[in-house]
């Protein structure tokens, strides 16, 4: 049989099964808008907090007016009791709790040094990080202040009280997130993971209903088809359809949602490929085991949690026994990721992700060598049955 009628078979099989349309091209666009939603307007800025003013002096409302000029915070309410403070941070009411302790400012006269207590919601590292930073500004403007003015007091220059008021100037760049936005921490990754998890479900689905149909003598063409064909086939209509999905999610995708794009477009496509290659030979190896149709959905969908929190982006990779992350490279997205974020938004060259390159390469070329030799196993047991 020659390729061109291999390729013809491979795209009904396909195209005419509603289950595979569906996850690919339906799947693929809709997860698209669906999933950056809740991050939109979700910029770690403005956040409520409660300020615990147990001090109730003029000291402590400048504190808390400082605090509330910060970018970060949003001072909602001002409570006189730690309780009242504390049950809505619990019913998440609130951020943060900042506590002014009392007699604040009749230390900050007898040169002691007070301690102004923070209770923040770490249930998320960027919220935890933008009231922590918030907060330190705040508190250090106003002690770079007292500090000015004791030294003003011992006839110290202006100018030298100035630089010698504090031991060091806090200045934050956020280069890779400006906005400190969730949609540009977690959305480009799992854009990754999507792309991967649709197309190793829509091979998983074909490669386990032809296992189904040779067990039951449908699909006759294959029983004459090469191995190679059947799997060149497979990578060319996926392939064409995944490449037209990056371009989509890299190009429209990430102009309407505003996601920084560093990347250079050949080494960002080149890139693409590379992990494309590796994605199709995994789905094919995988679809080759699968008994049934019904099996690829669950399993793929189940693994797509651990790959989330195992490649590092959103748990920290310290957090993280060594051996799961390792275990994690034996998908593509782990790489992929690693080496997208480099590429895309950090404005990493080609050259500076060899490695994520060379890990893709091996697991294209022994993801298709498995594939290959399942392919062939199963087509040979299904011509022996045909010949019984």
């Amino acid at each position: 049989m020659s390729f061109f009628n291999v390729l013809r078979g491979e795209a009904k099989l396909i195209f005419s099964d509603i289950a595979i349309v569906l996850t690919i091209i339906g799947g693929v666009v809709l997860y698209s808008f669906l999933y950056p939603q809740p991050y939109g307007k979700q910029s770690v800025s403005s956040l409520h907090v409660s300020v615990v003013d147990l001090d109730r002096s003029d000291v402590s409302r400048q504190i808390i007016y400082e605090l509330n000029a910060t970018p970060q915070v949003d001072v909602v309410r001002v409570d006189v009791s730690k309780r009242d403070a504390l049950e809505a941070l619990e019913k998440k009411e609130l951020k943060a709790v900042v506590i002014i302790p009392a007699h604040f400012k009749r230390d900050l006269a007898l040169l002691k040094s007070p301690t102004i207590a923070l209770g923040v919601d770490s249930s998320y590292f960027l919220i935890y990080g933008a009231v922590l930073e918030g907060a330190m500004k705040s508190v250090m403007t106003y002690s770079t202040k007292i500090k000015v003015v004791n030294l003003l007091k011992s006839q110290v220059p202006i100018s030298k009280a100035k630089t010698s008021s504090s031991a060091y100037s806090l200045k934050t760049i956020n280069l890779f997130n400006k906005e400190n936005s969730y949609t540009q921490y977690v959305v480009p990754a799992v854009f990754i993971l999507i792309l991967q998890q649709t197309l190793l479900i829509g091979l998983g689905i074909l490669g386990g209903g032809v296992n189904e149909g040779l067990r039951d003598k449908k699909y006759l063409h294959y029983g004459s088809a090469k191995t190679w064909y059947v799997i060149l086939s497979r990578y060319l209509i996926f392939g064409l359809i995944f490449f037209v999905h990056m371009l989509f999610y890299f190009g429209f995708s990430y102009k309407v949602f505003e996601i920084t794009h560093l990347a250079l477009r050949s080494e960002l496509l080149a890139f693409g490929v590379i992990f494309l290659l590796a994605v199709m030979a995994l789905g094919t190896f995988l679809g080759s085991l699968f008994r049934s149709r019904e099996i690829a959905t669950p399993i793929v969908l189940f693994s797509s949690l651990p790959l989330v929190f195992s490649v590092g982006f959103i748990w920290p990779l310290e957090a993280i026994p060594s051996f799961i992350h390792y275990l994690s490279y034996i998908s593509p997205s782990t790489p992929a990721i690693m080496g997208f974020l480099k590429l895309n938004q950090m404005g990493a060259s080609l050259s500076m992700v060899v490695d994520e390159i060379f890990i893709l390469l091996i697991q294209a070329i022994f993801y298709t060598i498995f594939g290959y030799y399942i392919i062939n196993t199963n087509k040979q047991k299904f011509v022996k049955n045909q010949q019984q």
